[in-house]
Order: structure tokens, then C-alpha cells, then sequence
């Protein structure tokens, strides 16, 4: 019976049957995180400027 829903596919464990390590690039390094932190910057600014704008709007009102 299809009920629409997909199956989640159930971890098979690896041929060497050791826990496989998580994948970096060839070199080694660490992946470019700039758009990370530039992403993390906006939504601060953001969540700082809305926390800004209510507070002056309750000083307003007061």
C-alpha cells in the first residue's frame, strides 16, 4: 500500500564495517566559513535592530 510517505532509508553499515570519518577537502583545511559569518552578522543586526525599534516604540508610549 503507497501511502504517499517516502521511507527513510535505513543506515547501512559501512563495507570495512569502522565508522567512516566526516569528508574535508583534499588539503585538509577547514571549509570557507565567510559566508557563515556574514549570514550570522545579518540575522544579529537584524534580531539587534528589531530589539532597538520596540524598545523606542515603548519608550514612546510611555
Amino acid at each position: 500500500m503507497n501511502t504517499g510517505l517516502h521511507e527513510v532509508d535505513k543506515a547501512q553499515p559501512s563495507r570495512s564495517g569502522k565508522d567512516e570519518a566526516p569528508v574535508h577537502n583534499q588539503e585538509g583545511k577547514e571549509p570557507a566559513l565567510r559566508g557563515t559569518f556574514a549570514s550570522v552578522m545579518i540575522l544579529g543586526a537584524f534580531i539587534l535592530a528589531t530589539w532597538a525599534a520596540v524598545f523606542v516604540l515603548y519608550l514612546v508610549r510611555q
